[in-house]
């Protein structure tokens, strides 16, 4: 899979067989969501880090543009800070980000923003930790954090009225829906949860996922102090789409893994990046490493691809 991927340090370009990468863009803080419109990429970043001595409330983030030869285009700003950027996507038009922080969301339809508080409270702080988004059927689920205990929040995209609620998971991050079933990244319990009971363990903080024809991948970051966090080594783990392992690819130095999204077709560097590096070796020449357990049913330990 050709895939991208966001950490504290960098946007990268992953090549998850041979977990050879490039980076794309360094230095703008932590970087979060990714997605994708037309002929550009769009990636939060938050000009900050976790550990920075600049305190969240004067944190102002950007959304970075690139081309389809994965060339930075630009930014977008909004006239209100987007503080603790999570996950952003485009839908029918519109570009909706997590600002955590604040507990809202930022919508952007092109020419204006605007604030969307799911909850009705402008002034509740950091309550839920909204940090991500499915949208199917005229609807959007949204994933509260809520620091425990987590609940999917479905909304009706035409009247922004709440209208389903699930419960899942702990300190959760994404939601996807398979064969209807829902499923989220249970962060703090090192697991995957399905709404009906599947359940595969990834060790680690788990959070961020992509899927193709193929194979999964799952970012999966170090357990560590705050302070230490934006210079931890993560990895990405990957899977078949049964979900029997494969191998995963350490992420040295590169603090947190926040998001992983497939390549999308027609987009592709260019030429050769000067900034190329090597993330880790082929897969035959790694070594066992991590056992994980799927529905609760013991799988073999997986390869690792190492630096």
């Amino acid at each position: 899979m050709q895939a991208l991927l966001t950490t504290s340090q960098s946007f990268l370009l992953l090549d998850t067989d041979s977990g050879a990468a490039h980076v794309l863009d360094r230095g703008r803080g932590l970087y979060y969501g990714i997605a994708h419109h037309g002929d550009h990429l769009y990636v939060a970043a938050r000009r900050r880090l976790v550990s920075s001595s600049v305190a969240q409330e004067q944190e102002r983030g950007e959304i970075l543009r690139f081309d389809r030869q994965l060339r930075a285009r630009g930014t977008l700003e909004a006239p209100f800070p987007l503080r603790d950027l999570h996950e952003i996507a485009w839908h029918e038009g519109k570009l909706y980000a997590t600002c955590s922080f604040d507990n809202l969301i930022a919508v952007y339809d092109g020419r204006r923003w605007e604030q969307w508080f799911p909850l009705g409270e402008r002034d509740a702080g950091d309550a839920n930790h909204f940090n991500s988004f499915l949208f199917e059927n005229g609807r959007v689920w949204i994933l509260a954090h809520n620091r425990g205990p987590s609940e999917l929040m479905a909304f009706s995209l035409d009247e922004r009225r709440l209208v389903e609620r699930v419960q899942l998971g702990n300190c959760g991050h994404n939601v996807w829906r398979e064969d209807g079933q829902l499923f989220s990244c249970s962060s703090a319990d090192s697991v995957i949860l399905g709404e009906r009971g599947f359940s595969l363990a990834t060790g680690g903080f788990p959070r961020g996922v992509a899927f193709d024809a193929a194979s999964r991948c799952v970012g999966v970051s170090a357990l560590s102090e705050r302070k230490e966090r934006d210079l931890s080594s993560g990895q990405v783990l990957v899977f078949a789409r049964d979900w029997s392992p494969r191998h995963a690819i350490d992420l040295a130095d590169e603090g947190l893994v926040l998001d992983l999204q497939v390549l999308p077709p027609g987009f592709g560097l260019g030429a050769p990046s000067l900034l190329a590096r090597w993330l880790g070796r082929p897969p035959a020449r790694a070594r066992r490493q991590f056992a994980l357990v799927a529905g609760g049913a013991g799988q073999p330990a997986a390869d690792a691809v190492r630096l």
